[in-house]
């Protein structure tokens, strides 16, 4: 009887801790980010995409500066302001020179140039504006003395890129790279911090954006919903922050989360301006999207399509500090900036264009 109430107080003495560190991480509701969203109405801009090869791009004061793959095998587009007409186009798909492999690259701004990660070839193209006219160039191949998978990029100087990669043993780093491939710094990724959890044994989507100042990089988990911070100082990268916007409700076998019907994925991008990080999200609840994608399915559709509900665009400060959400009349994933914060262009992908929305009550 002794030995039964000893246990009875280790397990009890074990799940109070366990309810203090959650307390401590103080987990919030998908309610608290949007519950009290202000709804706003975009304005569409009059050139429509191709569904299944959107316009991802970026504002500059020349133009939208992005890229889909058009009709004519061009990957890199400056598009009209008001219209979202493409004006000139560039970058042809193919494996020779200023040409990409890929139809869905990777991409960043700096400047006013479109950096592009070929992730086929391992190239990091650079397409900068002349005039009336686009030029591509074959920037750099990577390669970082082993072989990895080279996912997403961001610039901190023309001959200094940060590098999203994971290594054939699934181990997922962020690298710092010089133009000669000499790596700077790195640090191991992972998502959630459970000594159960094997993290080279998952396979998720992540979103990595600098900070205009080039000070800061964040990475955003989509699934389940976390946002990492990083510093960039004296080319060292060291964890600041790490919050997960939801409780992630999950359970382990052999090393991999598996997600409880309950756990509710916010599908969250992220976009840093200079003056706030914006995050678009979708959420849904693990069990609505294993419906959907089961009606998929049986309609014979490959792709299971956006989850249809409520489109959102939630503000935060540069320490990850929630300021508001706007409720939006579409489903929107890309954000493109602008200078003013208020101010942003989402493409949407249920009508498969650019709308400008204006964030109101932030400035």
């Amino acid at each position: 009887m002794r030995n039964f109430v000893m246990i009875m107080l280790g397990l009890l003495t074990v799940a109070s801790c366990k309810n203090e560190i959650k307390d401590k991480i103080g987990y919030k509701t998908p309610e608290f980010y949007f519950a009290d969203a202000i709804e706003i109405k975009g304005e569409p801009l009059d050139a429509e995409y191709v569904a299944s090869n959107v316009f991802k791009c970026f504002y500059t004061p020349y133009g939208f500066l992005g890229s889909m793959r058009s009709e004519d095998d061009k990957l890199a587009h400056l598009a009209d302001l008001k219209t979202g007409e493409i004006k000139v186009s560039a970058c042809s798909f193919g494996r020779g020179p200023g040409e990409i492999l890929i139809g869905s690259p990777d991409l960043a701004l700096y400047g006013n140039s479109l950096y592009m990660l070929d992730q086929r070839a391992d190239w990091i193209k650079k397409v900068e504006i002349h005039g009336d006219t686009l030029k591509t160039f074959d920037l750099q191949k990577l390669s970082l003395g082993e072989p990895m998978f080279f996912i997403e990029i961001q610039i901190v100087s023309d001959s200094l890129f940060v590098i999203f990669a994971e290594n054939f043993n699934g181990e997922k780093k962020i690298v710092q790279v010089d133009r000669d491939n000499n790596i700077v710094d790195s640090v191991v990724y992972s998502f959630l911090d459970d000594e159960n959890v094997d993290c080279g044994k998952c396979r998720y989507n992540v979103e990595m954006e600098l900070s205009p100042c080039k000070k800061y990089l964040y990475v955003s988990s989509h699934l389940f919903s976390g946002i990492s911070k990083y510093q960039i100082e004296d080319g060292k990268i060291s964890l600041v922050d790490k919050v997960m916007l939801v409780e992630p409700k999950y359970v382990v076998k052999n090393g991999i989360p598996v997600m409880e019907s309950e756990n509710v994925i916010l599908n969250n991008r992220i976009f840093v301006g200079e003056k706030y990080l914006y995050m678009t999200a979708d959420p849904e609840k693990v069990s609505d999207m294993k419906e959907r994608e089961k009606r998929a399915r049986e309609e014979g559709r490959r792709e299971s399509a956006a989850p249809g509900n409520d489109s959102y665009i939630t503000v935060f400060d540069y320490d990850l500090n929630f300021i508001k959400s706007y409720r939006v009349d579409s489903d929107v994933w890309h954000l493109a900036l602008t200078p003013d914060p208020s101010v942003v262009y989402a493409l949407d992908y249920r009508e498969n264009r650019l709308k400008r929305y204006v964030l109101t009550d932030l400035k």
